[in-house]
């Protein structure tokens, strides 16, 4: 295709001044100047490569090298001018009228864009409406004699170079299989490993240090707690009453324990003491968290000075704000005056 020049064409300072925006006997739509010859065919992508493979070349249009696929004096296709507002000079004005002239498709004439919206050029009375202007996409047309000269270069890389073209199988060979087992298999490896890797940094980094575990648990000397002696340990950062019980300790409890269904947190003695000897909880109210005093309050266990919480001798709240009875911490005894904490 080539491009005919036409006359009158000139160039203002910053741009073009014939915009080709009104219609005159002079300024044909874009669709009907001769900027190329008007002749089409219409058919579906997978023909016009079917033609291609089957039509026979003409000889002058053979291309054996890219460098012939443009001339070397061409220069760049894009070039552009102006001053402020730039044009490439190949292109021209594309403009349509409103009601632009209905192409001839027996003559070959292009029907693409404005030609094809505003005509009822792709109009058939024997399909779908969706499949008949389907038909005007624009990779649906090609020049006449497309085929027949249109270079069809294999390769931009010219001859005598080595691409490595006639050293590869093709896609469904056997060969090739071998190859894709083992890249599949290395890709799957690789996924893994570092999905493992990933895995073990992250638990690893969110594990507790030794001291964290060492500090969760405590070994506690009960040998040297005296009868009714109230002893304070350091477990967790946190105080824990271990409290060796006189008979009358165990025996006022015990007496409540019929009315323990109806406490704010029912318990019964035997529930929180594992030996009825000594009990063990966690020295901090469950109100607001203040240390209770031992050996006060209404029921002569401990009392909470902040709010006035009373506990017994087993830690059950009694009266008070408190919601809870104080907590027993997980624990057990490794022998007969030892115990573990945690």
């Amino acid at each position: 295709p080539h491009r005919a020049v036409l006359s009158g064409k000139v160039r203002g300072f910053a741009m073009p001044i014939n915009v080709n925006m009104i219609d005159s006997d002079f300024n044909a739509p874009a669709s009907q100047k001769p900027l190329f010859k008007n002749e089409f065919i219409n058919k579906s992508p997978a023909e016009h490569h079917a033609d291609i493979e089957e039509v026979k070349k003409t000889p002058k249009t053979a291309v054996h090298d890219p460098k012939d696929l443009m001339r070397s004096h061409a220069g760049d296709p894009h070039q552009t001018y102006g001053v402020a507002v730039w044009r490439h000079m190949h292109y021209d004005m594309v403009r349509e009228p409103t009601f632009p002239r209905k192409p001839d498709l027996s003559k070959g004439e292009l029907a693409a864009g404005a030609t094809v919206t505003r005509t009822d050029v792709w109009h058939d009375p024997k399909e779908p409406a969706i499949t008949a202007i389907a038909k005007f996409s624009p990779e649906n047309f090609r020049p006449v004699g497309f085929a027949e000269n249109a270079p069809q270069p294999t390769t931009t890389v010219p001859e005598g170079t080595l691409d490595f073209r006639s050293n590869r199988l093709p896609i469904g060979h056997a060969d090739r299989r071998p190859w894709i087992y083992f890249l599949a298999v290395s890709t799957g490896f690789i996924t893994t490993s570092i999905v493992r890797t990933i895995a073990c940094k992250l638990v690893h980094t969110m594990w507790p240090a030794k001291d964290v575990f060492a500090a969760g648990v405590v070994e506690v000397d009960l040998r040297p707690v005296r009868v009714g002696q109230n002893f304070v340990v350091k477990w967790r950062n946190k105080p824990v009453f271990v409290r060796r019980r006189t008979p009358e300790m165990i025996e006022s409890c015990r007496k409540d324990d019929p009315i323990a269904p109806s406490m704010r947190e029912p318990a019964t003695d035997a529930e929180r003491c594992k030996k009825p000897e000594w009990l063990i909880c966690i020295g901090v109210c469950t109100h607001l968290g203040c240390i209770p005093q031992p050996d006060a309050g209404n029921f002569g266990g401990y009392f909470c000075p902040c709010h006035g919480s009373h506990y017994d001798h087993c830690g059950r709240i009694r009266q008070g704000p408190a919601p809870k009875n104080l907590e027993v911490p997980p624990y057990k005894f490794v022998d007969e005056f030892t115990v573990k904490l945690g």
